[in-house]
C-alpha cells in the first residue's frame, strides 16, 4: 500500500530544477471576509477581543496578551461555503503543473480538520491535492507570521530538492518580501516573486512580477 508520503514524491518532478509555490486564499480561491475570520482571543480570560480577515492576518502584529483561535480556517467545511474559484489562477497553476510537477500550494493555514473534504473542494475545479500537495506554513509557528513561517516551508524544499529557480504568487506583498529575502541563504537560486490581485466584482487578476 503506497502512503501519502509516496504519492508526494510520484508526483515530483526529480529532472527539473524549477519550483512554483501557489498562495490559496486570495490568490487561487477569493472568500466573503464577512465569514471567515482570524479570532483574537485575551490570553487570561479567553474572551473574543477583536478579529481579522485573510488579508490583515498577513502583517498583523499580535498583542503579548493575545492568542490567535484559527478555528475558521481549520474547518474544511467553511472552506467549501466561503471559497469562490478564481479561474485564471486555478488555470494558471494547472497550465504549469501540466508541464512541471514541481508545483505546490503554501498557504499561511495549519491543518484542516478533515482533508478529503478540503480536497473535494479542488477537485470541483480540476485540482488533485494527492498530486498537487498542499504545504501547511502555519504548523511551523502557529503564533508566528505568515510571510517569515512560508519562508522557512519554501527554504526547506530549495535545500532538500536542490532547485535553481523558484516562483512564488501570492496576494500578500508583506508575504513576497520574505520570500525574497530568502536569496541570503541561497545565492544560487533565482527568485520570482508574483504579486496577485484579484477584483472580486469583474473577475480581473493582474500579476506585478519581480526578480532576483
Amino acid at each position: 500500500m503506497q502512503t501519502f508520503k509516496d504519492f508526494i514524491l510520484e508526483a515530483l518532478d526529480p529532472h527539473s530544477k524549477t519550483y512554483h509555490a501557489f498562495d490559496i486564499d486570495e490568490t487561487l480561491f477569493a472568500h466573503d471576509h464577512d465569514k471567515l475570520k482570524v479570532h483574537l482571543i485575551d490570553r487570561k480570560t479567553g474572551q473574543h477581543v477583536g478579529s481579522l480577515t485573510n488579508q490583515e492576518f498577513n502583517t498583523h502584529k499580535l498583542d503579548p496578551n493575545h492568542k490567535y483561535d484559527f478555528s475558521d480556517f481549520k474547518s474544511s467545511k467553511k472552506f467549501q461555503q466561503t471559497a469562490k474559484p478564481i479561474r485564471k489562477m486555478l488555470a494558471k497553476m494547472k497550465a504549469i503543473h501540466k508541464n512541471n510537477k514541481n508545483v505546490e500550494m503554501v498557504t499561511a493555514r495549519q491543518d484542516f480538520d478533515d482533508k478529503d473534504e478540503f480536497g473535494k473542494h479542488f477537485k470541483k475545479y480540476g485540482v488533485d491535492i494527492n498530486q498537487v500537495h498542499v504545504r501547511r506554513a502555519g504548523n511551523v509557528d502557529p503564533d508566528g507570521p505568515p510571510g517569515p513561517n512560508k519562508a522557512k516551508v519554501i527554504s526547506k524544499q530549495i535545500k532538500k530538492n536542490g532547485y535553481k529557480k523558484v516562483h512564488l504568487y501570492d496576494d500578500s506583498q508583506s508575504n513576497l518580501d520574505h520570500f525574497m529575502e530568502l536569496k541570503k541563504d541561497h545565492p544560487d537560486v533565482e527568485f520570482h516573486a508574483h504579486l496577485v490581485h484579484h477584483d472580486p466584482k469583474t473577475g480581473s487578476v493582474h500579476i506585478k512580477t519581480s526578480k532576483i
